[in-house]
């Protein structure tokens, strides 16, 4: 039986999961949920995910909701997901520690930046509020700066869970308008590597223009 995904493809968290499915090469099934689908609010989904949020995996008759716990859920149940979640306990805690940095500094901030310039009409933005954002967002960057060093990804000479939970953010990050942003050498030479990769080009590194409030809000 076919997984099943439920959450909209363009949210960042659903994306997250879409990548590690197509980097896996798995089968499985999107239902639409959430933003202009709705859905959240009906009983059968409130039954799978007690947050109401997208995403939810369903496996059989099990579902599970929280992204980064769906994460580790493949990694650990689908061939190949080894790969980017190794056995080794010490290695799986310090992916685990990304991944929560991915979802407790990374994303709030991210998120203040991308709704001020994509969901908010120009005039009501407010920039002060926007440059602090986009401070913090490259502040937490610059960690995952010095974590990369010289290696090509965060944890050594593969990609893993550590780089999905975090670079998940970089494409809108790095490709927003109307925000300014610091040069970062090796955060940005990461993503470009990111970019490469077919499942990130196929999920992750997509057009973005139909969220903004209107045509004429961007560029």
């Amino acid at each position: 039986m076919a997984l099943v995904l439920y959450g909209r493809k363009d949210s960042i968290n659903v994306q997250k999961v879409l990548w590690l499915l197509t980097e896996l090469g798995t089968e499985f099934d999107v239902i639409e949920k959430g933003g202009a689908f709705g859905g959240l609010e009906d009983e059968d989904f409130k039954a799978m995910s007690p947050f109401g949020r997208v995403p939810v995996l369903r496996d059989g008759d099990f579902t599970l909701p929280e992204s980064n716990a769906i994460l580790r859920y493949l990694a650990q149940t689908q061939p190949g997901g080894d790969a980017f979640y190794p056995n080794d306990p010490q290695t799986r805690a310090k992916i685990d520690s990304w991944m929560d940095f991915g979802s407790m500094s990374l994303y709030p901030d991210f998120m203040k930046t991308f709704s001020m310039v994509v969901r908010t009409p120009p005039k009501e933005r407010k920039m002060n509020v926007l440059a602090m954002s986009t401070r913090r967002v490259q502040m937490e960057c610059l960690k995952i700066g010095q974590a990369l060093g010289d290696k090509p990804w965060i944890m050594g000479e593969s990609i893993t869970l550590a780089d999905i939970a975090t670079g998940v953010y970089m494409y809108r990050f790095w490709s927003l308008p109307v925000i300014t942003r610091q040069r970062q050498g090796r955060v940005e030479s990461w993503t470009a590597r990111l970019t490469e990769r077919p499942a990130y080009q196929q999920v992750v590194a997509t057009d973005y223009r139909h969220m903004f409030p209107s045509a004429a809000a961007h560029h």
